[in-house]
Protein backbone atom coordinates (compact mmCIF):
# COMPACT_ATOMS: atom_id res chain seq x y z
CA UNK A 1 0.00 0.00 0.00
CA UNK A 2 2.81 2.40 0.56
CA UNK A 3 6.14 3.53 -1.13
CA UNK A 4 5.81 1.43 -4.34
CA UNK A 5 9.00 1.60 -5.99
CA UNK A 6 8.96 3.69 -9.67
CA UNK A 7 13.18 3.48 -9.80
CA UNK A 8 15.14 0.60 -8.45
CA UNK A 9 13.92 -0.48 -5.06
CA UNK A 10 15.69 0.88 -1.68
CA UNK A 11 14.80 1.13 1.91
CA UNK A 12 12.20 4.09 1.90
CA UNK A 13 12.07 7.83 3.74
CA UNK A 14 9.00 8.53 5.93
CA UNK A 15 6.91 11.24 5.19
CA UNK A 16 9.23 13.96 5.64
CA UNK A 17 9.40 14.74 1.93
CA UNK A 18 5.82 15.20 1.14
CA UNK A 19 4.13 16.62 4.63
CA UNK A 20 3.46 19.99 3.10
CA UNK A 21 1.99 18.63 0.42
CA UNK A 22 -0.20 16.08 2.49
CA UNK A 23 -1.46 18.60 4.27
CA UNK A 24 -2.47 21.30 1.85
CA UNK A 25 -4.26 18.58 0.24
CA UNK A 26 -6.54 18.18 3.55
CA UNK A 27 -8.89 21.39 2.86
CA UNK A 28 -9.47 19.59 -0.28
CA UNK A 29 -10.75 16.05 1.18
CA UNK A 30 -12.45 18.10 4.16
CA UNK A 31 -14.25 20.16 1.58
CA UNK A 32 -15.63 17.26 -0.11
CA UNK A 33 -16.61 14.82 3.42
CA UNK A 34 -19.19 18.60 3.50
CA UNK A 35 -20.80 18.10 0.88
CA UNK A 36 -18.77 19.15 -2.23
CA UNK A 37 -19.52 16.90 -4.97
CA UNK A 38 -15.94 17.77 -6.90
CA UNK A 39 -15.77 15.33 -10.13
CA UNK A 40 -17.31 12.16 -7.79
CA UNK A 41 -20.52 10.52 -9.56
CA UNK A 42 -23.13 10.00 -7.91
CA UNK A 43 -24.19 8.10 -4.62
CA UNK A 44 -24.59 4.56 -5.54
CA UNK A 45 -28.48 3.97 -5.17
CA UNK A 46 -29.02 0.53 -2.95
CA UNK A 47 -29.25 -2.54 -4.59
CA UNK A 48 -33.01 -4.52 -4.60
CA UNK A 49 -31.13 -7.42 -4.60
CA UNK A 50 -30.58 -9.97 -1.60
CA UNK A 51 -28.52 -9.20 1.53
CA UNK A 52 -25.73 -11.22 0.63
CA UNK A 53 -25.42 -10.25 -3.32
CA UNK A 54 -22.33 -8.86 -3.91
CA UNK A 55 -22.60 -4.83 -5.11
CA UNK A 56 -20.23 -3.11 -7.39
CA UNK A 57 -18.56 -0.19 -6.70
CA UNK A 58 -16.98 1.30 -9.78
CA UNK A 59 -13.52 3.93 -8.85
CA UNK A 60 -11.74 5.77 -11.88
CA UNK A 61 -8.50 6.59 -10.80
CA UNK A 62 -6.58 9.56 -13.14
CA UNK A 63 -3.46 11.73 -12.21
CA UNK A 64 -4.01 12.51 -9.32
CA UNK A 65 -7.87 11.78 -8.20
CA UNK A 66 -10.43 9.48 -7.75
CA UNK A 67 -14.12 9.54 -9.26
CA UNK A 68 -16.58 7.53 -6.73
CA UNK A 69 -19.74 7.35 -5.47
CA UNK A 70 -20.03 9.46 -1.91
CA UNK A 71 -21.94 7.11 -0.45
CA UNK A 72 -22.91 3.21 -0.44
CA UNK A 73 -24.77 0.29 1.32
CA UNK A 74 -22.68 -1.61 3.79
CA UNK A 75 -22.26 -5.27 2.65
CA UNK A 76 -20.55 -7.45 0.49
CA UNK A 77 -18.79 -4.85 -2.59
CA UNK A 78 -16.57 -5.78 -5.08
CA UNK A 79 -14.44 -3.05 -5.61
CA UNK A 80 -12.83 -2.05 -9.45
CA UNK A 81 -10.32 0.86 -10.24
CA UNK A 82 -10.48 1.73 -13.72
CA UNK A 83 -6.82 3.65 -14.15
CA UNK A 84 -7.65 6.32 -16.55
CA UNK A 85 -4.21 7.86 -16.00
CA UNK A 86 -0.69 8.19 -17.70
CA UNK A 87 1.05 6.34 -13.76
CA UNK A 88 -0.31 3.51 -11.62
CA UNK A 89 -2.54 3.83 -9.37
CA UNK A 90 -4.11 1.87 -5.99
CA UNK A 91 -7.33 2.07 -4.30
CA UNK A 92 -6.84 1.40 -0.64
CA UNK A 93 -9.75 1.26 0.80
CA UNK A 94 -9.87 1.88 4.88
CA UNK A 95 -12.56 2.77 7.09
CA UNK A 96 -11.72 5.68 9.91
CA UNK A 97 -11.44 4.71 13.51
CA UNK A 98 -14.37 5.67 15.89
CA UNK A 99 -13.33 9.56 16.59
CA UNK A 100 -10.77 10.34 14.12
CA UNK A 101 -11.34 13.15 11.56
CA UNK A 102 -9.44 13.23 7.91
CA UNK A 103 -7.88 16.34 9.32
CA UNK A 104 -5.89 13.23 12.38
CA UNK A 105 -5.26 11.04 8.79
CA UNK A 106 -3.40 13.10 6.93
CA UNK A 107 -1.66 15.13 9.70
CA UNK A 108 -0.37 11.66 10.94
CA UNK A 109 0.36 10.55 7.29
CA UNK A 110 2.79 13.56 6.67
CA UNK A 111 4.77 12.50 9.78
CA UNK A 112 4.10 8.94 10.24
CA UNK A 113 2.87 6.77 8.04
CA UNK A 114 2.59 4.11 10.63
CA UNK A 115 0.40 6.73 13.21
CA UNK A 116 -1.83 7.54 10.17
CA UNK A 117 -2.11 3.68 9.14
CA UNK A 118 -3.05 2.97 12.99
CA UNK A 119 -6.15 5.38 12.58
CA UNK A 120 -7.66 2.87 9.69
CA UNK A 121 -9.35 -0.48 9.62
CA UNK A 122 -7.65 -1.91 6.11
CA UNK A 123 -10.32 -3.45 3.73
CA UNK A 124 -8.30 -3.65 0.86
CA UNK A 125 -8.48 -2.48 -2.83
CA UNK A 126 -7.08 -3.34 -6.01
CA UNK A 127 -3.78 -2.09 -6.05
CA UNK A 128 -0.63 -2.17 -8.81
CA UNK A 129 -3.39 -1.17 -11.41
CA UNK A 130 -1.37 -0.41 -14.83
CA UNK A 131 -2.75 2.72 -16.68
CA UNK A 132 -5.24 1.70 -19.28
CA UNK A 133 -6.25 -1.78 -17.22
CA UNK A 134 -9.18 -2.50 -14.18
CA UNK A 135 -8.55 -4.71 -11.45
CA UNK A 136 -10.92 -6.09 -8.84
CA UNK A 137 -10.99 -6.64 -4.99
CA UNK A 138 -13.99 -7.63 -2.79
CA UNK A 139 -14.62 -7.24 0.67
CA UNK A 140 -17.85 -6.75 3.38
CA UNK A 141 -17.49 -3.68 4.76
CA UNK A 142 -18.98 -2.27 8.05
CA UNK A 143 -20.87 0.99 8.10
CA UNK A 144 -18.65 3.86 8.75
CA UNK A 145 -16.67 6.55 7.11
CA UNK A 146 -13.93 5.44 4.64
CA UNK A 147 -11.20 7.14 2.62
CA UNK A 148 -10.03 5.50 -0.98
CA UNK A 149 -5.77 6.19 -0.87
CA UNK A 150 -3.31 5.91 -3.39
CA UNK A 151 -0.21 5.60 -2.00
CA UNK A 152 1.78 5.08 -5.00
CA UNK A 153 4.78 7.33 -5.64
CA UNK A 154 4.84 10.10 -8.55
CA UNK A 155 8.31 10.79 -10.01
CA UNK A 156 9.23 13.37 -8.16
CA UNK A 157 8.86 10.77 -5.40
CA UNK A 158 5.55 12.44 -3.62
CA UNK A 159 2.78 10.02 -3.21
CA UNK A 160 -0.10 10.04 -4.99
CA UNK A 161 -2.15 11.05 -1.96
CA UNK A 162 -0.25 14.29 -1.12
CA UNK A 163 -1.26 15.76 -4.37
CA UNK A 164 -5.22 15.14 -3.99
CA UNK A 165 -5.53 11.23 -5.00
CA UNK A 166 -7.87 10.52 -1.44
CA UNK A 167 -11.53 11.10 -1.80
CA UNK A 168 -14.05 10.22 1.27
CA UNK A 169 -16.98 7.31 1.39
CA UNK A 170 -19.59 6.82 3.68
CA UNK A 171 -20.83 3.21 3.91
CA UNK A 172 -24.41 3.43 5.33
CA UNK A 173 -26.19 0.88 7.70
CA UNK A 174 -27.71 -1.79 8.36
CA UNK A 175 -24.19 -4.22 8.46
CA UNK A 176 -24.81 -7.20 6.55
CA UNK A 177 -23.25 -10.31 8.14
CA UNK A 178 -21.71 -12.72 5.01
CA UNK A 179 -18.93 -13.89 4.01
CA UNK A 180 -16.88 -12.91 1.17
CA UNK A 181 -17.34 -15.83 -1.90
CA UNK A 182 -14.50 -18.04 -1.58
CA UNK A 183 -12.11 -17.92 -4.74
CA UNK A 184 -11.19 -20.79 -7.12
CA UNK A 185 -7.25 -20.01 -5.10
CA UNK A 186 -6.16 -18.74 -1.39
CA UNK A 187 -3.31 -17.83 0.57
CA UNK A 188 -2.70 -16.33 3.83
CA UNK A 189 -0.96 -13.41 4.63
CA UNK A 190 1.18 -13.28 8.14
CA UNK A 191 4.49 -11.59 9.46
CA UNK A 192 6.21 -11.73 7.07
CA UNK A 193 5.28 -14.60 4.66
CA UNK A 194 3.36 -15.36 2.06
CA UNK A 195 1.50 -19.22 2.78
CA UNK A 196 -0.48 -21.36 0.50
CA UNK A 197 -0.22 -19.87 -3.40
CA UNK A 198 3.42 -19.83 -4.74
CA UNK A 199 1.45 -21.44 -8.46
CA UNK A 200 -0.96 -20.25 -10.88
CA UNK A 201 -1.84 -21.67 -13.97
CA UNK A 202 -2.19 -18.22 -16.71
CA UNK A 203 -5.33 -16.30 -17.50
CA UNK A 204 -8.27 -15.45 -14.75
CA UNK A 205 -8.72 -16.03 -11.14
CA UNK A 206 -10.26 -14.98 -8.39
CA UNK A 207 -7.65 -15.49 -4.87
CA UNK A 208 -8.96 -15.33 -1.65
CA UNK A 209 -6.89 -13.74 0.59
CA UNK A 210 -6.48 -14.27 4.57
CA UNK A 211 -4.50 -11.90 7.05
CA UNK A 212 -3.35 -13.71 9.82
CA UNK A 213 -1.55 -10.58 11.36
CA UNK A 214 -0.38 -9.88 13.67
CA UNK A 215 0.17 -6.81 11.20
CA UNK A 216 -1.87 -5.35 8.44
CA UNK A 217 -0.68 -6.66 5.28
CA UNK A 218 -0.92 -6.39 1.25
CA UNK A 219 -0.13 -8.36 -1.63
CA UNK A 220 1.39 -6.61 -4.45
CA UNK A 221 1.84 -8.86 -7.32
CA UNK A 222 4.97 -7.98 -9.37
CA UNK A 223 6.17 -9.58 -12.67
CA UNK A 224 9.82 -10.36 -12.85
CA UNK A 225 12.68 -9.34 -15.69
CA UNK A 226 14.58 -11.86 -17.35
CA UNK A 227 16.94 -13.23 -15.04
CA UNK A 228 15.73 -11.85 -11.92
CA UNK A 229 14.36 -14.23 -9.35
CA UNK A 230 12.30 -13.01 -6.22
CA UNK A 231 15.16 -14.35 -4.18
CA UNK A 232 17.02 -11.26 -5.52
CA UNK A 233 14.69 -8.74 -4.24
CA UNK A 234 15.51 -8.38 -0.67
CA UNK A 235 18.93 -7.29 -0.96
CA UNK A 236 17.59 -4.97 -3.23
CA UNK A 237 15.25 -3.70 -0.57
CA UNK A 238 17.94 -3.83 2.34
CA UNK A 239 20.69 -2.12 0.32
CA UNK A 240 22.28 0.82 1.89
CA UNK A 241 23.69 2.04 -1.86
CA UNK A 242 22.44 4.23 -4.27
CA UNK A 243 20.29 2.27 -6.25
CA UNK A 244 21.02 1.88 -9.92
CA UNK A 245 19.75 4.14 -12.87
CA UNK A 246 16.61 3.29 -14.67
CA UNK A 247 13.32 1.44 -13.59
CA UNK A 248 13.33 -1.62 -11.03
CA UNK A 249 13.25 -5.29 -12.22
CA UNK A 250 10.03 -6.05 -11.98
CA UNK A 251 6.90 -4.48 -12.80
CA UNK A 252 3.70 -4.61 -11.00
CA UNK A 253 0.37 -6.67 -12.20
CA UNK A 254 -2.02 -6.31 -10.03
CA UNK A 255 -3.02 -7.00 -6.11
CA UNK A 256 -4.92 -6.10 -3.13
CA UNK A 257 -3.94 -3.68 -1.08
CA UNK A 258 -3.47 -3.78 2.99
CA UNK A 259 -5.88 -5.95 4.66
CA UNK A 260 -6.91 -5.99 8.30
CA UNK A 261 -5.87 -8.57 10.92
CA UNK A 262 -8.13 -10.99 10.85
CA UNK A 263 -10.34 -10.38 7.30
CA UNK A 264 -10.46 -12.14 4.30
CA UNK A 265 -10.82 -10.32 0.90
CA UNK A 266 -10.75 -11.72 -2.53
CA UNK A 267 -8.61 -10.45 -5.45
CA UNK A 268 -8.99 -10.85 -8.80
CA UNK A 269 -5.55 -11.46 -10.99
CA UNK A 270 -5.41 -12.25 -14.98
CA UNK A 271 -1.85 -12.90 -15.29
CA UNK A 272 0.37 -14.44 -18.48
CA UNK A 273 2.75 -16.93 -18.21
CA UNK A 274 5.75 -16.00 -16.55
CA UNK A 275 7.91 -15.42 -13.03
CA UNK A 276 6.23 -13.25 -10.65
CA UNK A 277 6.44 -12.36 -6.67
CA UNK A 278 4.37 -11.01 -3.85
CA UNK A 279 5.22 -7.88 -2.47
CA UNK A 280 3.84 -6.05 1.21
CA UNK A 281 4.88 -2.53 1.70
CA UNK A 282 3.10 -1.80 4.84
CA UNK A 283 5.82 -0.58 7.14
CA UNK A 284 6.26 -1.89 10.45
CA UNK A 285 5.71 0.54 13.35
CA UNK A 286 8.75 -0.60 15.44
CA UNK A 287 11.21 -0.33 12.64
CA UNK A 288 9.41 1.89 9.81
CA UNK A 289 10.67 -0.59 7.08
CA UNK A 290 8.50 -1.65 4.32
CA UNK A 291 7.33 -5.62 5.05
CA UNK A 292 9.10 -6.71 2.31
CA UNK A 293 12.54 -5.04 3.68
CA UNK A 294 12.14 -8.33 6.86
CA UNK A 295 11.45 -10.93 4.16
CA UNK A 296 7.86 -10.67 3.01
CA UNK A 297 8.42 -11.04 -0.57
CA UNK A 298 6.98 -14.47 -1.97
CA UNK A 299 7.61 -16.33 -5.22
CA UNK A 300 4.71 -17.38 -8.05
CA UNK A 301 4.92 -18.84 -10.72
CA UNK A 302 2.35 -18.38 -13.44
CA UNK A 303 2.71 -21.41 -15.85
Amino acid sequence: MTQRRTSAPTTPNRGIRWSAAVLAATALLVAACSGSTGSAAPSAAASDAPAAAVQDLAITGTDYAFAAPASIPAGLTKVTLTNSGAEEHQSQVAKLADGKTIEDLTAALATDESAGIAMLELAGGPTGVQPGTARSTTSNLAPGAYVFLCFVPAADGVPHLAKGMIAPLEVTEPAVEAEVPAGDSAMTLQDFAFVGLDTLSAGPHTVTVTNAGPQPHEATIVKLADGVAATDLLAMFTSTEAPPAGPPPFTTAGGVAGVAVGSTITMDVDLEPGNYAFLCFVPDPASGAPHAALGMIGPLTVE
